[in-house]
């Protein structure tokens, strides 16, 4: 009946506005709204469209025309007739070059799908590392004001110490110049939140304006090994890029390649001509209709095609070699990361161990200034070592997630 009560109280008083944010909905809301994913993701479909905008270049190219004109043509007299006609191309063969362009159009379109999910994998990362930068500063927070708590009792169990002339002031001065300390830090923390909020909600398309709430804790995690299994085909994509740019231009030195192979064109056209153009005074003298093959062949794009095929295989040769390059230093990397992964989890379980040490040396040592054994910098370090301790274990944890985030965007997930 209580926790029914509980969340019936957390419901009543969060704004019916506040979006709760948590880890697992990061990944849909950045598919979903992040601006620089929905770019890339027009880009996919522009060179779709490309793509496909290739077979229509092998319909026949029609073309009518029709005009009305006024002319006068040496003494004759001014007359006015008419125009027009219509005009068909199409191409019969072209050297083999469309069909290269249309593997070049492909490829680009892989091109900017992996490009898409490096994109979309990149801004995850920032998002996963500033949402968990959240998560952090405000149990930073609470730790703090727990911290500034206790130091406000020790103040006073000073002032109790002075008056009863077991202390003296400088007891009660060392807790005020910790109560500054403290508030400053409170407040850089808080300030520090409040611009990582803003930063995650223009990164998630959130209006600034809408409330956003936090609720998860910063707990580490026990079988991280089974969320990032991976093979190395899942990091593909962070070489694929330039790998495809090498077949693209490996294809567009073929394509140069082919430029000494003629052309041949299919043409028809039939056209009613004046007598501007021609001098039969009959009309039916002045129409024309043609049926032919044409073939030619551009001299100047011969000549300049060899260097250019090989300054195009250059670029291949040095596209692929990056792409090598790139390969193996993805993989050192993850394997890097895995294991900073592991060393990090390590040491959240000996900053746990710690933390319990911490209070009971904070317990003992505030029993001990209680009966006057110990003084006030003796305590106010003891405060401060647990204060340090339990910082230092959600930082370690923070810093994990952030790890992982980053193995996460390097196998796409």
């Amino acid at each position: 009946m209580k926790s029914v009560f509980a969340i019936l109280v957390i419901f009543l008083i969060q704004p019916s506005w506040a979006l709760e944010i948590n880890s697992a909905s990061l990944k849909s809301l950045v598919e979903s709204k992040n601006i620089q994913v929905e770019a890339s993701k027009l880009e996919v479909e522009a060179a779709e469209e490309r793509k496909r905008s290739l077979m229509r270049s092998f319909l026949p190219s029609i073309e009518l025309y029709g005009a009305q004109e006024t002319f006068k043509k040496g003494q004759q007299s001014e007359k006015s007739q008419p125009l027009y006609g219509v005009e068909a191309n199409i191409n019969i063969f072209n050297g083999g070059r469309d069909w290269l362009d249309s593997d070049i159009r492909d490829l680009e379109w892989q091109k900017k799908n992996f490009q898409h999910t490096r994109v979309q994998s990149e801004v995850l990362e920032t998002v996963r590392s500033t949402y968990w930068q959240i998560i952090y500063s405000q149990e930073k927070v609470q730790l703090l004001e727990a911290a500034i708590k206790s130091n406000k009792e020790s103040l006073k169990s000073a002032e109790r110490r002075i008056q009863s002339g077991v202390a003296t002031q400088s007891d009660r001065i060392e807790f005020e110049m910790k109560a500054v300390e403290l508030d400053q830090e409170l407040s850089e923390t808080k300030l520090h939140l409040e611009s990582q909020k803003r930063n995650l909600a223009v990164l998630l398309g959130i209006d600034n304006h809408k409330e956003m709430t936090f609720t998860e804790k910063l707990e580490h995690e026990h079988d991280y090994e089974v969320t990032l299994a991976h093979s190395k085909q899942d990091h593909a994509y962070l070489y694929k890029e330039a790998e495809l740019q090498s077949e693209v231009s490996r294809k567009l030195a073929s394509q140069q390649n082919r430029n000494w192979v003629p052309k041949l064109d299919a043409y028809a056209s039939y056209n009613q001509f004046n007598e501007r153009g021609e001098d039969k005074p009959a009309a039916i003298d002045r129409r024309e209709s043609v049926v032919g093959l044409r073939v030619s062949l551009s001299l100047g794009s011969v000549f300049n095609s060899y260097s250019e095929a090989a300054s195009l295989k250059k670029e291949a040769l040095s596209a692929q070699k990056l792409a090598d390059l790139q390969k193996k230093q993805v993989d050192i990397h993850v394997s890097t990361e895995m294991a900073e992964l592991e060393l990090l989890h390590n040491q959240v379980h000996a900053a746990e161990e710690n933390i319990i040490r911490a209070e009971k040396y904070h317990k003992l040592a505030q029993s001990e200034y209680s009966r006057g054994v110990i003084g006030s910098p003796d305590f106010l370090s003891a405060s401060e070592k647990l204060y340090e301790i339990r910082h230092k274990r959600i930082e370690i944890i923070k810093d994990f997630h952030i790890a992982k985030a980053h193995v996460l965007s390097k196998i796409g997930r």
